[in-house]
């Protein structure tokens, strides 16, 4: 049959438009061994200081409607840096997966049978702030890991040394609305992508961070986030509201 813009609008409207991928949301909760090797300057307790009343709110709000917790799966031990990352992080991807095969004959031709699940490894990009934050925190994450100096690697599920992590990835819609989202378990930093240096750059510093986990848990259902709904909708004057 013929391609029919009506139809193909019909069909993309039944199912509320397009989805957008600058519409998104990542939840980077830091482990409680890697807090002790980063921490908050007073500076930064300050300039986050409105995005932690407003959320300190929203949580109220959510958690009162059963909605998700603004820290996902996981507790952070620093929810300052959290809420940071979530605003420094530019770019994201919704991992994929595929299933490995082997080839078989019983009988006849050969054919395909699945065994294993791969899942892929998955990059977020931060936009950098001029102390290196974002490096820095990193750094520090990888070196907790394997310190360079003895390169003793650390197992990654004692209590004592435990640098794992969940991350979860939001996709919303244009009305803030969580329509799908992937925790990834037990994920940790296994790449920092290089950053070029030029004189005939005049931007800004972005920062490539790949991401190793065990496997990932879609959530296909979801709520209204309030908290982001009324920021996306009234700006500073929700934010001021909501505070009282």
């Amino acid at each position: 049959m013929s391609f029919s813009p009506n139809l193909f609008l019909s069909n993309m409207n039944a199912k509320g438009g397009p989805a957008r991928p600058c519409r998104f949301e990542v939840i980077l909760p830091i482990p409680a061994y890697i807090g002790q090797f980063v921490g908050n300057s007073t500076l930064e307790r300050i300039l986050n200081l409105p995005n932690s009343i407003f959320t300190d709110v929203s949580d109220v709000i959510n958690n009162a409607l059963g909605t998700r917790n603004e820290n996902g799966p996981m507790q952070s031990t620093n929810p300052t840096i959290t809420r940071y990352l979530a605003l420094q992080c530019e770019a994201a991807e919704l991992p994929g997966k595929t299933v490995e095969t082997a080839d078989v004959r019983i009988y006849g031709p050969t054919f395909k049978v699945p065994y294993r699940m791969q899942y892929t490894d998955t990059t977020l990009t931060f936009i950098c702030t001029n102390d290196f934050y974002e490096r820095k925190l990193f750094d520090s994450w990888m070196e907790a890991m394997i310190p360079s100096d003895t390169n003793n690697i650390r197992f990654p599920k004692s209590n004592s040394s435990r640098y794992l992590t969940n991350i979860r990835i939001i996709q919303y819609d244009d009305i803030v609305r969580q329509i799908f989202a992937v925790d990834l378990i037990d994920a940790f930093p296994v790449g920092i992508a290089p950053q070029a240096l030029s004189w005939g750059d005049d931007g800004f510093h972005r920062l490539s961070i790949s991401f190793a986990y065990q496997r990932y848990r879609p959530i296909y259902e979801g709520n209204f986030d309030i908290g982001q709904t009324l920021s996306t909708i009234g700006g500073t004057a929700a934010t001021r509201l909501l505070s009282f």
